[in-house]
């Protein structure tokens, strides 16, 4: 069969999965276990980091999985969600899953579901990915596999896994409050919920102190270690929209002139979460040489997050869609283009906290364009997010203009620009995708 006909069956098999949200229904987790164990264990044949958290997943485990990859491991990385092709969930080494590969490990994987009594559409669309994930790490000899859970914790597809090496908890913040709770406790509470014996647990020495303290109980009722990075120095040394050098001390690490192919203040919070998982990793002997953590933090690769899609004008993607994301957005920019005018296209979804987050960028804002992402259920329309920012930003704020999709608002961005400005585009990783798919480089692995 030729490539484009193996494409076709893959879209084909995608749209016939079942694509429900269930990421608060407490049956399915159990009931992954039991396809887990029923598939073999795959989980099993290979070391997993775990990493849950509200922002910073995809950077620290980027950075994580580019390290490993650059010691000569094998390396598998699930993630979520994909900007481009949902293809980019799933990698080996850096590369998105064939599509015929995808479609040999579900077939691998249903028969296993008919004998337990199963459908196919029992399994949610994300659910099917993670078994995938799994069953083809497996079937490639992975050695570590790097894992984000999506949403939460506690009711997460991911938290099927049997006995992560490390369990790294990247920033709590705000998200998904109606999901997973209106407060960081709860939604720490939710997120601890992945916390297994024989783990180790790693996070920031900044966590907040309200997320800190329910994963040190957690920790304690699982009775596995916890560990931060105490007396932590993070330095930067030189900085720009293309990258940054980094100087880190603490008690477990002492590292100078570290060049990471990543820009933005926020990315030093993640790197320190970084180089504390390393550490524990080599105290657990497990061989990282220092060759290795540098090589990995210079060749490392992010879509989506401070991505430069044009020099001129300045054109920079970032997949912020909470307020924490927002505001370290704002930060990093005001920060690396300090004399530079910013013009915004932004396009958010409806269950996203919006307000706060038009509240970071608006005070910084030249001038704010809207569009719509093209996600019709969840979508904010473009006329009722430039009121909302009308309202927010009274008299005195920048000019704001309605546009009804990404492609229309970064043309028009694109002709008010000078080279004195910078446009962002943000709000939602759909508008990510939007851009992908319009033709923009960069935004792809």
């Amino acid at each position: 069969m030729d490539a484009a006909a193996v494409m076709e069956q893959y879209q084909a098999l995608l749209g016939q999965l079942n694509q429900a949200m269930l990421a608060n229904n407490h049956q399915r987790v159990p009931l992954l276990r039991r396809i887990m164990a029923h598939l073999g264990h795959p989980d099993n044949y290979f070391h997993v980091i775990h990493i849950a958290g509200t922002n910073g997943k995809g950077s620290t485990g980027a950075m994580l999985a580019s390290i490993l990859r650059a010691q000569g491991y094998q390396v598998g990385r699930f993630s979520s969600p994909a900007i481009n092709d949902d293809r980019e969930q799933l990698q080996l080494n850096g590369q998105w899953i064939s599509p015929a590969d995808f479609i040999d490990t579900y077939q691998e994987i249903v028969p296993v579901l008919t004998n337990m009594g199963l459908q196919v559409h029992d399994v949610s669309i994300f659910e099917w990915f993670f078994l995938i994930s799994m069953v083809w790490f497996r079937n490639q000899d992975v050695q570590w596999a790097v894992v984000e859970a999506g949403l939460g914790g506690l009711y997460d597809a991911t938290n099927a896994l049997a006995g992560p090496q490390l369990t790294v908890f990247t920033k709590i913040a705000l998200d998904h409050t109606r999901i997973l709770g209106p407060t960081i406790k709860a939604i720490a509470q939710n997120k601890s919920k992945i916390i297994k014996s024989h783990t180790t647990v790693v996070t920031l020495a900044d966590q907040h102190p309200d997320a800190l303290a329910v994963l040190k109980t957690e920790a304690l009722n699982q009775g596995v270690p916890l560990v931060t990075a105490e007396q932590l120095q993070m330095t930067m040394t030189e900085a720009s929209i293309d990258g940054m050098v980094v100087t880190a001390h603490s008690q477990l690490f002492d590292w100078s002139d570290l060049h990471v192919n990543l820009s933005g203040t926020y990315q030093l919070q993640n790197l320190s979460l970084v180089l504390t998982a390393v550490a524990v990793l080599v105290r657990q002997h497990v061989t990282i040489t220092q060759t290795a953590v540098r090589t990995g933090l210079q060749h490392v690769t992010l879509p989506g997050r401070l991505t430069v899609l044009q020099r001129s004008p300045l054109v920079i993607a970032d997949g912020a869609h909470n307020p924490d994301g927002m505001a370290a957005l704002v930060k990093s920019v005001q920060h690396l283009l300090p004399d530079r005018e910013l013009i915004y296209v932004v396009g958010v979804l409806r269950d996203k906290a919006y307000t706060q987050m038009l509240q970071s960028l608006l005070p910084t804002a030249k001038l704010v364009i809207t569009n719509t992402p093209a996600n019709p259920e969840r979508a904010m329309p473009a006329d009722e997010l430039a009121q909302v920012a009308t309202s927010l930003a009274g008299a005195h704020g920048p000019g704001i203009i309605v546009q009804p999709t990404i492609v229309a608002a970064l043309d028009l961005a694109q002709q008010r620009a000078t080279e004195h400005n910078v446009i962002i585009v943000t709000g939602s990783f759909y508008v990510m995708r939007e851009l992908q798919q319009a033709g923009w480089k960069g935004l792809s692995q």
